[in-house]
């Protein structure tokens, strides 16, 4: 009884901090009740197009993964997933919901990087502050609603993204199993 206690005391105080926080590791946040719904706006489409730096392979357990994580309304249809390298992606494509996935640092085309964080050569940083260990990983989804980045440092690790999952924010930081930073960027 106890241990259930301190489990639901444990939940509550980190959804608490996470929904009321301003500042976060150091970086100034502003949370928006508007800017909750970003990800299931997202996934208001019937097609999702996934695109992947042309040096990465897409294994059959990052295509599961992707499908299987379920961020939408319960009326809504699951979207079609189609995957393509970012040297196929065409202007008509660029009109889709695309879903940005694998190293930041392998993206080539400018319109894919045009985000608060930023590519470095060895993983990305947001506000001066880099993320370059193997296990770094960051989720983020635009204000239109329709680019949405998975994005992590290392192609030999299952993105931790999947696991711990995302808040109502759209901008989570990840460390290996941990949300290193979360919030809205100014």
């Amino acid at each position: 009884m106890k241990s259930i206690f301190n489990l639901a005391a444990a939940v509550f105080t980190f959804t608490f901090l996470l929904s009321n926080m301003s500042v976060y590791g150091g970086i100034k946040l502003n949370p928006s009740e508007k800017r909750t719904t970003y990800t299931m706006k997202f996934y208001r489409t019937d097609t999702v197009l996934v695109v992947v730096p042309d040096s990465f392979k897409l294994t059959e357990t990052g295509k599961n993964d992707i499908e299987s994580y379920v961020y939408f309304e319960k009326k809504q249809n699951k979207p079609v997933y189609v995957y393509k390298p970012e040297s196929e992606v065409n202007a008509k494509d660029m009109k889709k919901h695309i879903l940005i996935y694998g190293s930041l640092c392998c993206f080539q085309r400018k319109e894919f990087l045009r985000i608060p964080v930023e590519k470095t050569q060895e993983g990305f940083k947001f506000q001066g502050q880099k993320f370059e260990q193997p296990n770094d990983a960051f989720y983020y989804v635009n204000e239109k609603a329709t680019r949405l980045y998975l994005c992590k440092n290392s192609k030999q690790i299952q993105s931790e993204i999947f696991s711990i999952g995302i808040g109502n924010y759209p901008l989570h930081v990840f460390r290996g199993n941990e949300i290193v930073l979360t919030g809205v960027y100014l």
